[in-house]
């Protein structure tokens, strides 16, 4: 004869169908089951009073316990049961899941947000965010989440595109609130889902975002030029600080200026320097809303992962590197006492505030209108792709993930235009001669 098994959940059925089981019977033991675990949270002892009375004692918040009193024991145990269910976490989250809003929702999910990353300067754009398209709209911070459909959540986001004009780019940043406060509601069980995901932008919508000209992102090879005989100048005429050979350097390696703060000595590896950290801005919370700039400090990490990368030392960037370390040895061990490659008359390494600085002396010096540090890592990428290097090595230099960062983002002409017509000229002499 064949045997034949069956699972728990077919046995039960089984049972239940064909009447071997009374379920009125199997939810009163399934309910006294969870009277004695509820009985069982309750530290407080249960007595009757010489009066007959039942007494104990219940947690308060304000005055740490009460005395409760009722009539039978099973009065008072029902009164304890009645306590801990309205105070379980299920029934807290029930509650609040009816009330709970944006705006109260919020710096909690801040806090989450806080515990899983160590880039303040993010949370510093996210608090930004906050008060530009969240803060305003009342509406939408103070109605409960609950009560939000899937058509409201549409109206807003293409409402928003429309009134503050946002790129695909902007309204991604922009919404990311909404979207991962929501996503996490649904973690705390607030929400069964996160109806925003749900909806579908119309592209179309999104302001397209035109190419700026290459006069006002990359420095021209004059303005270069100018630039690092006035850094040479700065130097020679303060030697006791490296942050005018820090510009030049970022010229030769188009560094982000954080990378170029934390460099330091022992990231020399031959004709490569390793790029494995960075210098950021530093903020701590004030309060729920608002954070506040502490200074800077350097972190064991870099912008991606694609920012952990070796770049090549031309033999400037070698010179550069050799007057940087003998500066520093000269002015006392202090000046490197951690090793950082580039320092500040006050021995500290050179931050973001320096290098701003350099440049903006630089540039009213030579007479040129101030072009960021940013600007010249726009200049050294843009050189690499004029003179020909794969795009593919570009983008590895530059520490992109993807090319058409590279090409979209950091690619412009870098002549004047005169220069450029007398390229296109002399190419469209070689094409045809017409006497």
């Amino acid at each position: 004869m064949q045997n034949i098994s069956m699972s728990d959940a077919e046995l039960l059925k089984f049972a239940i169908e064909n009447g071997m089981l009374d379920t009125a019977l199997v939810q009163e033991r399934i309910e006294m089951q969870k009277r004695i675990e509820l009985l069982k949270m309750h530290n407080y002892e249960i007595w009757q009073g010489t009066n007959g009375k039942w007494y104990t004692y219940l947690p308060d918040e304000e005055k740490g316990r009460v005395l409760k009193k009722r009539t039978s024991e099973k009065a008072i145990e029902d009164l304890i049961i009645k306590f801990y269910k309205e105070n379980s976490e299920d029934e807290k989250i029930k509650r609040e899941s009816k009330s709970i809003t944006l705006l109260k929702l919020y710096p909690k999910w801040l806090d989450y947000k806080q515990i899983h990353t160590e880039s303040t300067s993010y949370i510093k754009r996210i608090s930004a965010d906050w008060k530009k398209f969240y803060a305003p709209d009342t509406e939408l911070i103070n109605t409960p989440i609950s009560k939000f459909t899937k058509l409201w959540f549409d109206n807003w986001a293409h409402n928003m595109i429309t009134k503050y004009n946002l790129t695909k780019k902007s309204y991604y940043n922009m919404s990311i609130i909404l979207r991962q406060c929501l996503d996490y509601a649904v973690e705390l069980g607030y929400l069964e889902k996160n109806l925003f995901q749900e909806v579908k932008i119309n592209t179309k919508m999104f302001r397209r975002s035109k190419k700026k000209k290459g006069e006002t992102e990359v420095y021209t090879h004059s303005e270069e030029e100018r630039l690092v005989a006035d850094m040479i100048r700065r130097y020679n005429n303060n030697p006791t600080s490296t942050a005018p050979l820090a510009v030049i350097f970022a010229f030769e390696t188009g560094l982000r200026v954080g990378e170029l703060c934390a460099l330091k000595i022992e990231d020399i590896h031959g004709d490569y320097i390793q790029i494995q950290r960075q210098e950021v801005q530093d903020f701590v919370r004030v309060d729920d809303f608002n954070l506040r700039m502490t200074g800077f400090k350097i972190v064991e990490y870099t912008k991606s992962d694609d920012g952990y990368r070796e770049i090549y030392l031309t033999q400037t960037a070698k010179k550069i590197i050799d007057l940087s370390i003998k500066t520093n040895k000269a002015n006392g061990g202090y000046y490197n006492s951690e090793g950082f490659l580039f320092c500040n008359s006050d021995g500290g390494n050179v931050n973001h505030y320096s290098i701003k600085a350099m440049l903006e002396v630089g540039c009213k010096q030579v007479n040129m209108k101030l072009k960021t540090s940013h600007k010249i890592r726009k200049t050294f990428i843009s050189s690499l792709i004029d003179e020909g290097i794969n795009i593919d090595e570009v983008r590895r230099i530059a520490g992109h993930s993807d090319e058409r960062t590279t090409y979209g983002n950091y690619c412009y002409n870098r002549l004047t235009n005169k220069e450029t017509e007398n390229r296109i000229e002399a190419i469209s002499a070689r094409k045809i001669n017409v006497s």
